[in-house]
């Protein structure tokens, strides 16, 4: 099976990928390393492009509005157009909306250093009008934005802020990514530790957790050292698998996909739920990925994007199967008429 050929649609953006976004009408939504957002409807027909500037990081959708983190600002698009924009202090990272308010985040590094020194928390109204900043010493790692407000932090104090009350985890380790998963949220510090909100730990790796992704009713974690850790929600390792570079995960179709990068060659892998490998194909670099139900993309360092439909999956899947069992059938035959 080439998993290529069983793309549901191919696009390109004409510049590295750098944010993936798949809405709930499973339109596509795509930003760049120059800062081109590109958008194409659910049938895969391109509606409009415009150019932001700068390196988009995340994409937001509230309503029929597309709110960006590109570069140092935030920027509201609808319908091709640019609604409003701000500046931030720092580089704009994280999104998220929350009781009502755009919630975003920024951080500046400090060359001398080689570190994070300072971020931001901004709150914006739908409108464009600021309406809070609350600027704190560390950067902030992940967003949370259900009942109450999450953010992961980095040194100095690492741990949460919870609605903007430090909580410390009794891990002296930044945290580096996060996923909620059954109403729980798990965080990955960078000692290789997975813990909850809580600060129970629940397991402990030999290096730094890059990301986690939930899947199978568990969770997935990509290590520094490219090793994917797949745990069930009773936490019990259920496979792993040790590989190159791992740039980007996602779940779908109850498959794990995944891309890596070993310096010259990017690929993409799926594997089922017992971690076996079940389709891979050689690609540019795979620089994001992300899936809604019946759907799975990757945005590629080439500028292409490529979407999965659940359906065309499996019906490719299902007739190499059956092509593999025909061949076996026709070579068994072979060998029986040369017993005779």
């Amino acid at each position: 099976m080439d998993l290529t050929q069983s793309t549901w649609m191919i696009r390109e953006l004409g510049q590295p990928v750098s944010a993936l976004y798949i809405g709930a009408d499973y339109s596509i939504t795509a930003g760049g390393w120059d800062g081109k957002l590109s958008h194409w409807d659910s049938e895969g027909k391109h509606l409009w492009s415009v150019d932001c500037m700068d390196r988009i990081e995340s994409i937001l959708q509230v309503d029929a509005s597309f709110v960006i983190t590109s570069g140092l600002h935030i920027v509201c698009i609808e319908n091709g157009e640019q609604k409003w924009s701000h500046a931030l202090e720092g580089s704009a990272d994280l999104i998220a909306f929350h009781s009502g308010k755009i919630v975003v985040t920024s951080s500046v590094y400090d060359i001398e250093h080689g570190d994070f020194m300072e971020g931001a928390i901004w709150k914006f109204s739908l409108s464009g009008d600021l309406e809070t900043i609350d600027r704190i010493d560390e950067k902030p790692w992940f967003l949370s934005a259900r009942e109450e407000l999450i953010i992961g932090l980095g040194r100095p104090r690492c741990g949460i802020l919870v609605d903007g009350e430090h909580a410390s985890l009794g891990i002296d380790s930044p945290i580096t990514c996060g996923v909620e998963l059954s109403g729980n949220i798990f965080l990955g510090h960078a000692n290789g530790v997975i813990s909850d909100v809580s600060g129970r730990e629940i397991s402990r790796d030999e290096t730094g957790v890059e990301s986690i992704i939930s899947h199978q009713n568990g969770i997935v974690t990509a290590l520094e050292n490219g090793k994917l850790v797949f745990r069930t929600s009773d936490e019990k390792v259920e496979w792993s698998v040790k590989k190159d570079q791992i740039t980007t995960q996602s779940s779908a179709f109850s498959y794990h996909w995944a891309g890596n990068w070993n310096g010259m060659e990017g690929l993409i892998e799926v594997r089922d739920k017992s971690g076996e490998l079940v389709v891979s194909s050689s690609v540019s670099r795979p620089r994001v990925s992300t899936s809604r139900k019946n759907r799975v993309g990757f945005g590629l360092e080439d500028g292409k994007i490529m979407v999965w439909e659940k359906e065309l999956f499996e019906r490719r899947k299902g007739q190499e199967f059956s092509a593999q069992n025909e061949q076996k059938s026709a070579l068994a035959e072979r060998l029986r008429s040369l017993r005779k």
